[in-house]
């Protein structure tokens, strides 16, 4: 078995272990069913699993410990959760370990904390160490208003938690639940806040775009020592390129939380175990050590057992530690594999979501200024377009998005000066991405559309023939289109219009 998260927190309460226990004792009656013969299955598949609780004391102190395996698909997915109350706290881990059936095979399981973390939370104080952040079990909305807590957290020395940040695009997360599914997924290993718009534009006023998160895009900030650091080392991922790969949001959403899952949850195996767990095992030894004096006293008869029962006791705490060491080992080797493999900087395998640039534009305004300066010589926007996008909202597209579509129209200006497509325009395009379309024939006839296609490129009248779709069923402010014709000289791709879509 191979540990691959740890859930660690503590109470300065120290009856929260008690409710802590009866949580998740309240939640493996929703999870298994005990059968007659005591052994237990999972309700939903039938499956066989173990449960199992102990309890142990030493000197006013006590532990519990539940310890759950249950089959996953290729393998066992086992959760040991312990629970050491004292006179002054309560310490809480949930430690989860993989076995593979398959041998030397990766299993490529969605893990996300235990339910029960969330219900075990609640709304009592629990930190990160006794002198780290509180953790919550749900999402906090931010606003300009309350953006001086948020930079506060990020900033904080002590934060021991990463902070995920889901921004929103017209007034939604991606997919409409992305904060409170992540929420869920992470309680006790990360804040998740929920960035509303004129608090996205506030923060990228106070750091600079290359910190920023808006227009949907989501970034993951890991803890900070001795200031922000490198951008880079605190990925962004743009709602334009989470869905390059689907037109589903939720698909999006799905492969986005096991993106940042799998991180967070890799972090959180290198974290040091609370003294409290050391200590109490240490203080249970000599109590036990203690029973077998007094009993050896009282009964040199029984004194032999009392002796024997130590000793079994004393190997079974080297197996222990033993396991420790292994399991240090091994999760030594998997981050010098990962440090060995680390992808590039823009993190796009073939099996990841792709990572955002440093700073990507602000407004449509920007997006279309930086392909100008990008695009010069390939791809001409006309500067008539300026008054159209100004009537755009500054979202809508999103606008990095609209500057992916314009980089595109650069690599097919780029592909006609080499020579013909050998297809058509649109068909080229959505092979990359771009949802492209020509002139219906009702449209190419009509005058009204003969009006709208024919623009002023710099002085110059085109008929742009085409037109490309950032977006779609949204708010006619939102609703962007990009309308361009191809030229057999350069620049081979003319622009003639952004703005709205126009019925």
């Amino acid at each position: 078995m191979r540990v691959v998260a740890k859930v660690q927190f503590t109470s300065a309460n120290s009856a929260a272990g008690a409710a802590a226990a009866q949580a998740i004792e309240a939640w493996s009656k929703q999870k298994f069913t005990r059968k007659k013969d005591g052994s237990y299955q999972i309700t939903r598949s039938g499956a066989e699993a173990l449960f199992e609780r102990g309890e142990q004391s030493a000197d006013g102190q006590s532990q519990t410990h539940f310890a759950i395996l249950e089959p996953i698909d290729g393998g066992n997915l086992q959760t040991d959760v312990t629970i050491v109350s004292t006179s002054e706290r309560t310490a809480f881990t949930t430690i989860l370990s993989l076995g593979s059936d398959y041998g030397v095979a990766p299993l490529d399981i969605a893990l996300r904390a235990p339910r029960f973390i969330r219900s075990v939370v609640g709304d009592r104080v629990w930190t990160v160490g006794v002198n780290g952040e509180r953790i919550f079990p749900f999402s906090f909305d931010v606003t300009a208003t309350n953006l001086d807590e948020l930079q506060a957290l990020i900033e904080s020395e002590q934060r021991r938690l990463p902070v995920i940040v889901v921004s929103e695009y017209d007034g939604r997360t991606l997919a409409g639940d992305m904060h409170e599914l992540v929420a869920g997924d992470l309680c006790g290993l990360a804040h998740v806040i929920r960035l509303k718009s004129d608090g996205a534009w506030e923060l990228t006023k106070r750091w600079g775009a290359e910190w920023s998160c808006y227009n949907g895009a989501v970034r993951l900030l890991w803890p900070m020592r001795g200031g922000r650091g490198d951008p880079r080392a605190h990925q962004l991922w743009t709602m334009d390129r989470l869905m390059l790969r689907t037109n589903d949001e939720a698909v999006a959403r799905d492969r986005l939380r096991h993106a940042i899952g799998r991180r967070i949850l890799e972090a959180s195996t290198y974290v040091p175990d609370d003294p409290a767990f050391a200590d109490f095992a240490k203080l249970h030894e000599r109590h036990l050590a203690d029973e077998a004096r007094a009993a050896a006293a009282t009964s040199p008869e029984r004194s032999k057992e009392e002796y024997e029962d130590q000793i079994a006791s004393q190997r079974a705490e080297i197996d222990r530690k033993d396991a420790e060491i292994r399991t240090l080992n091994d999760n030594v080797a998997s981050l010098s594999m990962a440090l060995r493999n680390m992808r590039p900087a823009d993190g796009a395998g073939k099996d990841e979501l792709p990572l955002a640039d440093l700073a990507e534009p602000q407004s449509v305004a920007e997006a279309v200024a930086t392909a100008r300066r990008e695009l010069a010589g390939r791809v001409e926007i006309a500067a008539e377009t300026d008054a159209d996008v100004a009537n755009l909202n500054a979202e809508a597209g999103p606008p990095e998005k609209i500057l992916r579509y314009l980089r595109m129209l650069g690599e097919l200006a780029e592909q006609l000066a080499e020579g013909p497509l050998g297809q058509s325009v649109p068909i080229w395009l959505r092979k990359r991405g771009v949802e492209c379309s020509g002139e219906s024939e009702t449209s190419k006839n009509s005058e009204a559309g003969k009006r709208f296609r024919t623009r002023q490129v710099n002085g110059r009248e085109v008929d742009c023939e085409f037109h490309a779709k950032p977006s779609e069923g949204t708010s006619p402010d939102r609703c962007a289109r990009i309308y361009f014709t191809t030229s057999s000289t350069q620049p081979h791709v003319l622009v003639g219009y952004i703005g709205r879509h126009i019925d």
